[in-house]
This record gives C-alpha cells, sequence and structure tokens, in this order.
C-alpha cells in the first residue's frame, strides 16, 4: 500500500459454483458481521462502511481504505461455469492465478529490497501516464527482475536497482520481440508485457527513456515526487543546461480501411482483371 491509496484484496473460493446470488449472500453476510462486531463503537462519518457487490466479488469500503474479497471457485469448477448464472470465467480464472502470484511472492520476494522498489513503482505508475498499463504483477516481476537478476546473484542496492529498472524499460525489456520476463506462475512461456497492447508497449518505453535521461541529470526529486510534477514525462525540461525533450511515439495505429474503401478497391481490381481480359 502507499498513502493515499490503502486497497487490500482478499481471494476467496467457493466449492460450489459462484452464482450472482450467492456473492450477494456472501457480502450481506459480512456486512452483519461486520455490523455486529462495531456496534459498540462510535463511528464517525468518515470511518462509516459501505458495502457494494461487483462483477469480480464485494468490496468494503470507507474513505480512509477499501478491501475487495475477490470470488472464485475450485479449478474443475470452471468448466461448468454458465455465462448466464455464474461469474465470468475469465476473473475467476485470474482471481485463481492472483492465488499463485501470492504465494510465489512469499517465496521469492521476501527481500525488503524488493518490497521497497515495488511501493516506488507502484507511486511512479500512479503519477506517470506512460506507465499506468503496468498492472500490480508486472511491478512485483519488474522489480525482483532488476534486484537479483544480475551476474553476482546478489541482491542490488536500491538506489542502482531504481535506476535499473528505467534502464530496463529504455532499452525495450517490454517491447514486441523481446525476451521480456518470462510468468514463472503460467506455462508456455508466456511474456508478462504481452498483457499490453503495442501502442502501450511503445509509450511505457518511451516514457522510461525520458524519465531516464531526466534522472541522469540530477531530476530524481521530480521522478519520485518529490518536486515538480509529472509533466517532465511530456514537456520539454531543462538541468542544468542540458535539455530533455519527450520522444515521439515510434508506434502507428493501423489505418482502418472503411466499408466505402473497401468496394472501391474491389471495384479497381475487378477493372484490372477485365482489362488483362481484354489485352489477352
Amino acid at each position: 500500500m502507499i498513502a493515499g491509496h490503502n486497497v487490500a484484496d482478499i481471494v476467496v473460493i467457493l466449492k460450489t459454483l459462484p452464482t450472482r446470488e450467492a456473492v450477494e449472500a456472501l457480502g450481506n453476510k459480512v456486512k452483519e458481521d461486520l455490523k455486529n462486531l462495531m456496534k459498540s463503537e462510535v463511528i464517525s462519518k468518515g470511518e462509516a462502511l459501505s458495502h457494494t457487490t461487483n462483477e469480480r466479488g464485494i468490496e468494503i469500503n470507507n474513505s480512509f481504505a477499501c478491501v475487495r474479497v475477490m470470488v472464485t471457485t475450485i479449478h474443475h469448477n470452471l468448466r461448468k461455469l454458465d455465462p448466464e448464472i455464474h461469474l465470468d470465467q475469465k476473473i475467476m480464472m485470474s482471481h485463481l492465478a492472483a492465488i499463485r502470484h501470492s504465494r510465489w511472492f512469499e517465496e521469492n520476494a521476501h527481500h525488503s529490497s524488493i518490497k521497497v522498489l515495488i511501493r516506488l513503482l507502484r507511486d511512479i505508475k500512479s503519477r506517470f501516464e506512460g506507465f499506468e498499463p503496468l498492472n500490480p504483477w508486472m511491478l512485483d516481476l519488474l522489480a525482483h527482475f532488476a534486484i537479483m537478476n544480475n551476474p553476482s546473484r546478489q541482491a542490488l542496492p536500491i538506489n542502482q536497482a531504481f535506476r535499473r529498472v528505467f534502464q530496463l524499460l529504455a532499452a525495450g525489456l517490454f517491447l514486441p520481440g523481446s525476451a521480456g520476463i518470462t510468468d514463472p506462475c503460467e506455462g508456455g512461456n508466456i511474456r508478462i508485457h504481452t498483457a499490453m497492447s503495442l501502442e502501450q508497449q511503445d509509450i511505457c518505453c518511451l516514457t522510461a527513456q525520458t524519465l531516464l535521461r531526466v534522472l541522469s541529470h540530477g531530476g530524481y526529486k521530480h521522478i519520485l515526487g518529490l518536486e515538480g510534477n509529472a509533466s517532465i514525462a511530456t514537456e520539454m525540461s531543462i538541468w542544468d543546461g542540458i535539455v530533455v525533450s519527450p520522444l515521439d511515439p515510434a508506434y502507428e495505429k493501423p489505418t482502418e480501411k472503411k466499408e466505402g474503401d473497401e468496394e472501391d478497391e474491389d471495384m479497381e481490381a475487378e477493372v484490372d482483371e477485365s482489362m488483362e481480359t481484354t489485352d489477352g
């Protein structure tokens, strides 16, 4: 958690098929239990709890924090899900994946520097739009990779690892064709950055390139949010006489053909074919 963003996730695995009614009943049960636990307490308006259900499960929050109860089911139930009755299968699978991620993290990312770096990266993601597509699992693996994946196999100091994150992203670690980082919780050598679109991969890379140049010229306080604002990633800035200008995107979206354009192309092809026949 980072300051001002106190969110905790809990995964609940149901042995039965997760219907919407079951999630609603679970939410009401949790709400009643919380009321009973807190009935003897004097609660201010800001601390009053609200409760909502959604396609993922239940959210319980007040003005200070939020707990997301993510509902899923045991693995062999996934094939039995009916989209008309039960929660979405992809969401259920993502919640099971979250449990695998948590177990992997406990076993492999217990070093204190990794946890500190993850907090820094989550804060940076919240302030720089180019890093918005990086989900929490990507940040966890990126922090672990930056600190532990080096020739000595010894944890890097946090200052070196912090710079290395920007160096890795700027060098194209999360670009198409890169070896990237293999998801340790999934089979088939899945690269975690392929969850991002090509445009998002490009913007992530160029944002890292710009911020790395800012960092190299002493702008670490702006990157950490201690001074200035996030405009250093999108606007020109000057550092001891050195001008740092944001790069332009390299990726261009393919132009979408309209129906009229396709018809014109078909007509041109027909004309060409008829001319070839006449010439023959």
